[in-house]
């Protein structure tokens, strides 16, 4: 049996016997995704909002008018480096195309690398088949529609890695795992979403420690060609304290916790908010790893702690945006695919619905978006923390999950030593 057949051994009990109680996804044709998605991307590209008018068209003017290479090295954007090298190769395509449909096509260009992405994660867990099938069904999620052909944004470029990143890990490929989360973060730092799987994969010693230093070496990496064409190294350094220090909201459009502590209490400090958040977040760091540290030995797991992390995560922490929960919409639908039951599919649903109505409240000016959003999500996040504790284990305990039996539960046996006494 090759390792490939062992690794998707486990997940084809589960799918036969959604198969036979007729409760499967019925997957629809994969030329139908492909076309589908083509008539959407092509009905994207007129498409404007405020960000691509007051920040994405002037960042292409800039680099075409002051040098694709040389505009590197000013600090005419807030976005990280890695994002704008790419704006940059764009603008080749701007005299043909326009500068707009230039900066929706550099988005599309991410999103058919998030859907391959996709589609090497689920190679991990699935057969093959059913990989290629949910990369394609990827490709017309309403989030991945609205956050790359829609609004012209890039998170599809750092979740693609982050997918990336898990996968190494359910494969245990450590190395490749963690310069994938560099290679995340040096484009958006929240890739940091995933803390969790990171810090449980070192504490089961599952990599060596020092295997961290890939992630700052591959981020650092990703920031030579801004410093070759003579942007200061300490402004490079300093790139995400000045993005954190560019609003002072506690929530800006995101669903939640923080969205609905604003609308029920809307003079909330700033400054103790901002501790209290990143005290929770931490703590919700070492919570979900500490649980899952011991259980990282299936690929279903390892995929659902990340998914936990990508949701956790921002919704204790404060000064997120609406678009924060975007890695959470992928991994949740990576999820459902996975391990297809009615939970992992309402949990998908759910929080593809919170996050488009955070979106609605900036691209069609939806009033109170955000805070619907905000109470779905936090459903979705109950769901999550269930599904968490029954197949990985209790939030913080690291406690082995209790096996079933004619209906009733008992604690899984521990191997019991050998007497090697004479």
């Amino acid at each position: 049996m090759t390792k490939y057949t062992e690794r998707c051994e486990p997940a084809r009990p589960l799918i036969r016997n959604a198969l036979a109680s007729g409760r499967t996804f019925r997957w629809p044709a994969p030329a139908l995704c492909v076309l589908l998605a083509m008539v959407l991307y092509v009905a994207c590209l007129p498409l404007s909002n405020g960000d691509v008018r007051e920040h994405l068209l002037h960042w292409t003017a800039y680099l075409i008018e002051h040098g694709r290479f040389a505009a590197l090295g000013d600090g005419f954007s807030e976005y990280a480096p890695p994002y704008l090298y790419l704006l940059s190769l764009g603008t080749l395509l701007a005299p043909l195309t326009g500068q707009l449909v230039a900066i929706k096509l550099v988005s599309i260009a991410g999103t058919l690398f998030l859907a391959c992405c996709m589609r090497w994660l689920l190679a991990a867990i699935v057969d093959r088949d059913m990989a290629r099938r949910g990369a394609l069904l990827l490709l017309v999620l309403p989030t991945v529609i609205a956050n790359g052909p829609a609004w012209g944004q890039c998170d599809a470029l750092y979740a693609g890695f982050v997918l990336v990143a898990v996968g190494g890990v359910a494969r245990g490929r450590i190395p490749l795992a963690m310069l994938s989360t560099g290679v995340a973060l040096s484009f958006k730092l929240q890739a940091v979403f995933i803390a969790p799987l990171v810090l449980a994969t070192l504490l089961a010693s599952r990599g060596r420690w020092w295997t961290l230093a890939f992630m700052p070496s591959a981020c650092a990496a990703m920031m030579i060609p801004a410093w070759l064409a003579g942007r200061p190294a300490r402004d490079l350094a300093r790139l995400y304290v000045a993005q954190g220090e560019y609003f002072h909201d506690l929530a800006r459009s995101v669903p939640n916790m923080w969205q609905v502590l604003r609308a029920v209490a809307p003079n909330l400090p700033y400054g103790p908010g901002v501790l209290v958040g990143l005290i929770l977040a931490t703590f919700a760091v070492v919570l979900v790893a500490l649980a899952a540290r011991d259980r990282l030995d299936d690929p279903r797991r390892v995929l659902l702690v990340a998914l936990m992390g990508a949701m956790l995560v921002p919704y204790v922490l404060p000064k997120m945006h609406n678009r924060y929960f975007f890695l959470a919409d992928v991994l949740s639908f990576a999820h459902a695919v996975a391990s297809p039951s009615r939970r992992a599919a309402r949990i998908a649903v759910l929080v593809q619905l919170a996050s488009l109505l955070a979106y609605a409240t900036f691209l069609v000016h939806l009033t109170g978006g955000a805070f619907v959003g905000a109470l779905l999500m936090t459903c979705a996040l109950i769901m999550t923390g269930r599904e968490f504790g029954a197949k990985v284990a209790p939030l913080g305990t690291g406690l082995p999950v209790t096996p079933k039996v004619q209906g009733r539960t008992r604690p899984a046996l521990r191997r019991r030593r050998p007497n090697t006494a004479r």
